[in-house]
């Protein structure tokens, strides 16, 4: 019999003996069976509350396993729902590695996009030794400088471009100039422009620093062969190529100043 029946049933009995009870103790027959029916009464309220008790444990037990199976169809949403937060997680930290990626990308394009705005990278001109104006031009540029002049020159005596260097310097423009050292004699302008204030060193490779390059406020760039001598100037077959570019700038820069750095 299932359990809520038998509540029911208990309750029945009980409510069935309460009132024999009453109607016997009420009449004068029933004065004799008094002790009869009070046992049958204590009998059947001893039943009663034991079938009700029993009853009421079975409606607990199955209201907690009913609950327990509500707890552990939760607990496995819950993991579910869990499992997909770090799947969602992780998408979202791949997403933002491609949305950082693809900024990069942009900014590198505008900044291409901006460069070719103005014209760059331009070759501004080019000039051969002997005698067809490398030294000319490298002093007009000096002439130009506004902010700064960084120079890696292997040999440097032309008085010419030195007193070019000098009047960037005494304009107030940032000079600084890194000499090979072995290239360092008598003849040399780092004697000159060291008196004068300009700050210079010397390159402190054990071999040779063959670059001859300057970099004029950021923007241009004198590059080539030709170094600032007379006979690179007159005798030699050297070339002097005159770039604007911020880019190549940059990056020369950037080799100019680990030199630098490490010069005396």
């Amino acid at each position: 019999m299932p359990r809520e029946e038998m509540v029911g049933s208990g309750k029945r009995i009980l409510c069935k003996f309460v009132r024999q009870a009453i109607i016997a103790l009420v009449t004068e027959s029933g004065r004799m069976m008094k002790k009869e029916i009070l046992g049958s009464v204590l009998a059947a309220l001893f039943a009663g509350a034991l079938l009700g008790y029993w009853g009421a444990s079975g409606l607990q037990a199955s209201q907690i396993s009913q609950l327990q199976s509500e707890v552990a169809t939760l607990q496995t949403e819950r993991t579910s729902l869990l499992s997909q937060l770090a799947t969602l997680t992780s998408d979202k930290q791949t997403l933002q590695n491609e949305i950082s990626q693809l900024n990069a990308r942009i900014a590198a394009l505008n900044a291409t996009i901006a460069t070719l705005r103005r014209g760059e990278p331009s070759i501004l001109s080019v000039n051969f030794s002997p005698r067809g104006g490398c030294a000319s031009k490298v002093i007009y540029w000096l002439g130009k400088a506004n902010s700064s002049v960084h120079v890696l020159i292997y040999s440097f005596t032309l008085d010419s471009i030195g007193d070019a260097v000098l009047s960037a310097y005494n304009r107030g423009v940032e000079v600084k100039v890194v000499f090979e050292k072995q290239q360092v004699s008598q003849y040399s302008e780092y004697f000159r422009l060291s008196a004068a204030g300009v700050p210079v060193r010397n390159d402190t490779n054990p071999d040779f620093m063959h670059t001859k390059v300057a970099i004029i406020d950021g923007s241009i760039v004198l590059v080539g062969s030709f170094n600032w001598s007379a006979s690179a100037d007159d005798d030699n077959n050297e070339v002097l190529l005159v770039i604007k570019s911020a880019a190549l700038a940059t990056t020369l820069e950037a080799e100019f100043q680990r030199i630098w750095t490490t010069g005396r």
